[in-house]
């Protein structure tokens, strides 16, 4: 019997050059390879590394099995069946026994209530969409897991899986909880292309968190002066400065004159530190078209990095700009996900499906908000977008495990008004691999916004210190604080004006106290049978047992 012979990972990348119509010289570009070496790796003369091979597989857009199984075809049918896509679903408050919940999620699945004639057409040996488990998990409430076959699924596409996920939703009342998906469909996926240690390498920052500020306010600044607050920020202290997430292109801050200027203001802050500064301009537009332009305008100014409202723009434009950023060596910010976080998808599978997208950079909420709860809901969150495994863990959001095939982590961007107080636990809660934003402590600094950047990188620089040292930062936090304080006025300014626990985000503040008369309206008279509490006057004496 013949052998059939592999074809070499050189032939491959000859096949796939002539194929795109490319040259080699382009490809090595792009691959950020030396023509010789790519050269010798055509020609079979080297055993290039993993990593040289990953980025020949982004620079021709191709997958990653695609260079290393060039029989991917026939191998992927097995190894999907064996291990195909996993949904997890919750029905609440519902009447329905778990026998009654499988046919109705299953009929949802297969999108067929009744039988029609062209079902005599389908094979029987084809395979089904099928509910796994079913069972109680409260009173009213059931938990199922459903099972997709890989025939229904596209390969790379976010979109595919929600909507085959999203079939059994239709009618049934159902919320989505979890999706597994399996390595070989996951290896599809491109990912991040820098990841956390792409931007430590970009900003030469190693061993602490980095800073970022977002521009306040959000709204009524001119092009100029929006870049003379981040040009103060910068030189502050703070790593990035960021467009909100509503700021596109108004008509009082167009994005061509905001990019230029804080394109200037990113650059002199770099001269005048010595350190790279960055500033992530928003490039949300009605189209991928118009986002790919303002993309490629940013990179001619030599801004490093982009963002992106990705709860706004959906899933297929998300992962059209990130590939588009990935080919033009831009890192990419996904803000504002979080307003979609709820009923329909929930914070952790919107972290999950954001990482194979390709963000590099991820908003997230704040562990030091609210209970014990909470912190581990934002502990599986910030697990979904750093870890290499995600074991099932229900209390922190993942209802089944989850392999990742070697995917290249994201940077989570924790925020949710922060003032130098909370650094110690924020420190302590997410590590130092992580991205603390800053908006409301910077910009509302007494001393303005550099001295608000000051202060927040003079806080945490000391309290990281303090950590490498052996302290506990949940012990000592504020003794460190204090300490610290003592050789920065910024700090000690900082600290005595925000209060320590309380939040700059979220919170409704610089109320009116209230009156007798802004709680009875003017002119209506109050009941006769009740006495408004008056609080009593400092000069009218106290009555003694006498009187």
């Amino acid at each position: 019997m013949q052998s059939v012979s592999t074809p070499s990972l050189g032939h491959i990348l000859k096949g796939l050059i002539n194929s795109q119509n490319i040259s080699a010289a382009e490809v090595a570009r792009r691959a950020d390879l030396s023509v010789a070496s790519l050269s010798r790796i055509l020609n079979d003369q080297t055993n290039p590394s993993f990593e040289s091979v990953t980025r020949l597989a982004r620079a021709l857009g191709v997958s990653l099995d695609t260079l290393t199984s060039p029989d991917a075809a026939s191998q992927t049918q097995p190894t999907a069946s064996t291990y195909p896509l996993q949904a997890i679903y919750t029905l609440e408050n519902t009447d329905h026994t778990p026998d009654t919940a499988t046919h109705l999620l299953t009929q949802a699945a297969q999108g067929s209530w009744v039988n029609s004639w062209t079902h005599s057409l389908v094979s029987p040996n084809i395979a089904q969409p099928a509910v796994a488990k079913a069972e109680q998990v409260g009173t009213r409430r059931l938990q199922l897991t459903l099972e997709f076959p890989h025939e229904l699924l596209e390969r790379g596409s976010l979109v595919s899986l929600l909507s085959v996920a999203g079939s059994a939703l239709t009618g049934t009342g159902a919320k989505l909880l979890d999706l597994r998906i399996p390595e070989p469909l996951l290896r599809t996926f491109n990912g991040p292309a820098f990841g956390p240690r792409g931007l430590r390498d970009t900003f030469n920052k190693h061993g602490r968190p980095l800073l970022a500020c977002t521009i306040r306010p959000m709204y009524g600044l001119s092009p100029k002066m929006y870049g003379r607050a981040a040009y103060e920020a910068l030189i502050g202290g703070v790593d990035i400065t960021a467009d909100p997430t509503l700021m596109h292109s108004i008509p009082s801050n167009p994005w061509r004159e905001r990019f230029r200027f804080v394109a200037e203001a990113a650059a002199a802050a770099t001269r005048e530190t010595n350190e790279f500064k960055c500033h992530a301009v928003n490039i949300t537009a009605g189209t991928i078209e118009d986002m790919q332009e303002r993309a490629l305008w940013a990179r001619d100014l030599e801004l490093a990095m982009v963002m992106v409202d990705s709860a706004a723009i959906g899933w297929s434009a998300l992962q059209s700009i990130t590939t588009f950023c990935a080919k033009n060596e831009l890192l990419i910010c996904a803000m504002g996900g979080r307003s979609l976080a709820g009923d329909t998808l929930s914070e952790q599978l919107q972290a999950k499906l954001l990482r194979f997208a390709g963000a590099d950079v991820v908003s997230t909420g704040s562990p030091l908000r609210g209970n014990v709860s909470n912190r581990r809901y934002v502990t599986g969150v910030l697990n979904a977008l750093r870890d290499e495994h995600l074991p099932q863990a229900a209390d922190m959001g993942h209802y089944v495990e989850q392999p990742l095939a070697g995917l290249t982590a994201a940077l989570p961007a924790v925020g949710g008004g922060h003032n130098p107080w909370h650094f110690a636990r924020l420190l302590d809660a997410v590590g130092t691999d992580t991205l603390i934003q800053c908006g409301g402590a910077i910009m509302g600094h007494p001393g303005g916004s550099l001295a608000g950047a000051t202060a927040c990188r003079t806080a945490l620089e000391s309290l990281v210190q303090a950590q490498n040292e052996g302290q506990n930062l949940n012990v000592e936090g504020r003794h460190i604080l204090q300490k610290a304080s003592r050789y920065s006025p910024e700090l000690k300014t900082a600290l005595e004006t925000f209060n320590e626990g309380s939040f700059l985000f979220g919170v409704v503040t610089s109320l009116p106290k209230p009156t007798e008369g802004s709680v009875i309206p003017h002119g209506t008279n109050p009941s006769p049978t009740i006495t408004p509490f008056r609080r009593p006057d400092a000069s009218t004496p106290e009555p003694t047992n006498e009187d």
